[in-house]
């Protein structure tokens, strides 16, 4: 049910294909939890990628948690 990164070294604010696939393997492990219900990102460097991260998600979040995260207008419209 809950899921908290404390820290993450994939640096998607300069994009390489092996990001991408990186944010793609993320996304679809995270899809796979199909009782998620609370997620911490603590410190990731997500900017541009919300979207791209939480697409997999199979039920809404109860609780999203960002402390540290650089997010620009894109990721807060996806919100």
């Amino acid at each position: 049910r809950s899921l908290k990164f404390q820290y993450s070294n994939l640096n998607v604010q300069h994009p390489t294909s092996e990001s991408a696939i990186r944010i793609r393997g993320v996304a679809r492990q995270l899809g796979m939890l199909r009782s998620l219900r609370e997620l911490n990102l603590r410190s990731t460097q997500l900017s541009g990628n919300l979207c791209q991260i939480l697409c997999d998600l199979q039920a809404p979040l109860e609780s999203l948690e960002l402390p540290s995260c650089s997010l620009i207008p894109a990721d807060l419209d996806f919100l």
